[in-house]
């Protein structure tokens, strides 16, 4: 694999995991049953990944803005940003792992009168907390993605050539060049008297 397809690889594993992380962190990662006494019936929360752990979509931004980083710099600042981003991977994966254990009655009574009320709630008896354990962990392994794409730059990074350098040095190049043959012709035009300012075809 040369170094524009491991470079494209890299941020291509950033993009799918940041998106997969904000997307993930939407759905109900915790379900809370409230049991009240009878005739009511118990309230039931989704509990999504962004009220249970916040940090998981503002990391996934970071992780998406880190691509944006990475295009805009090189050498060592293009390094520290892969370490930045294998950092991020650290933290979403601490709050996918945080996410995988179910919240404490406390809380769980706290969400429930978030969500709905806690008007009527069964003092004497828990609520009852069930984990969707799939969502967490595909935050987690969006932040193995994270991390690997992440050490990838900040070992190699420096290595890789910014896409603006590549093309637009060229041109700024050809520019320079017609520059110069364009005086050149000037001054050769009036070592033999012609009038380089005439119209075409006129007499001197």
């Amino acid at each position: 694999m040369n170094a524009r397809a491991r470079f494209g690889a890299a941020l291509g594993l950033v993009v799918l995991a940041g998106a997969g992380a904000l997307l993930t962190s939407g759905r109900a990662w915790q379900t809370v049953t409230a049991p009240r006494p009878r005739p009511f019936a118990d309230q039931v929360v989704d509990v999504s990944g962004r009220t249970l752990e916040p940090a998981v979509a503002a990391l996934g931004v970071v992780a998406l803005a880190g691509v944006v980083a990475v295009l805009a710099t090189r050498g060592l600042a293009r390094r520290i940003v892969g370490a930045l981003l294998a950092a991020t991977a650290v933290g979403l994966a601490w709050a996918a792992v945080a996410g995988m254990q179910a919240v404490s009655a406390a809380r769980a009574r706290s969400l429930v009168s978030d969500a709905r009320t806690a008007a009527g709630l069964d003092p004497n008896r828990p609520p009852h907390v069930a984990v969707h354990a799939e969502w967490p962990a595909l935050v987690l392994v969006c932040a193995l993605a994270v991390l690997l794409a992440g050490l990838a730059i900040a070992v190699w990074g420096h290595r890789w050539i910014a896409l603006s350098g590549k093309y637009e040095a060229p041109a700024t190049a050809r520019s320079a060049n017609d520059s110069a043959r364009s005086s050149a012709s000037l001054w050769s035009d009036l070592d033999r008297g012609h009038d380089p300012t005439g119209e075409p075809g006129g007499s001197g």
